[in-house]
C-alpha cells in the first residue's frame, strides 16, 4: 500500500502546484489590468495639463518646458511633412531643361523599303528604285 500512496501524494502535489500556477497567472492579469488602468489616467492627466498648456492656465515650469517640447516637436512634424510633399510634387522643368530640350535636334524618322532599304518618300505606295509595293 505504500507504493499507492507516493502515487496519491505525488498526485496531489502536482494538483497543487497546477492549482498555485492557475492562481499566479490570474493573479498576474490582474495586475496587467491595474497597470494599464494606470498608464491610461496617466494619458489622461496629459490630456488635461495640455488643455491647460494651451489655455494658458499651466503654471508649472516643468510642464511648461514639457509642453514647449511637444510644440517644437509638432513644427518638426509640420516641416518633415511639408518636406515629403515637395519630394511627392511632380517636378517642375527647369529652365536649362526647357532650352536644352528647344534646342535638341528633332529626329526625322525615315521610312525604308522592305525589298532594297531605299529610303521610301512619305505616302509613297510603291519604293521609287526597285518598284516594290510599300
Amino acid at each position: 500500500m505504500a507504493f499507492f500512496d507516493k502515487i496519491a501524494a505525488a498526485a496531489k502535489s502536482a494538483k497543487d502546484s497546477a492549482n498555485t500556477a492557475i492562481e499566479v497567472g490570474k493573479l498576474t492579469m490582474k495586475i496587467k489590468s491595474e497597470n494599464d488602468a494606470i498608464e491610461q489616467f496617466k494619458c489622461q492627466i496629459g490630456d488635461l495639463l495640455w488643455a491647460q498648456f494651451q489655455e494658458g492656465t499651466v503654471t508649472d515650469p516643468q510642464v511648461i518646458a514639457l509642453c514647449e517640447s511637444i510644440v517644437a516637436a509638432n513644427e518638426t512634424i509640420e516641416s518633415l511633412q511639408q518636406q515629403i510633399e515637395v519630394l511627392k510634387a511632380p517636378a517642375e522643368p527647369v529652365e536649362e531643361e526647357i532650352a536644352a530640350e528647344e534646342e535638341a535636334p528633332q529626329l526625322i524618322l525615315e521610312r525604308h523599303c522592305a525589298q532594297c532599304g531605299a529610303v521610301v518618300a512619305e505616302g509613297a505606295k510603291f519604293c521609287s528604285n526597285c518598284g516594290a509595293a510599300q
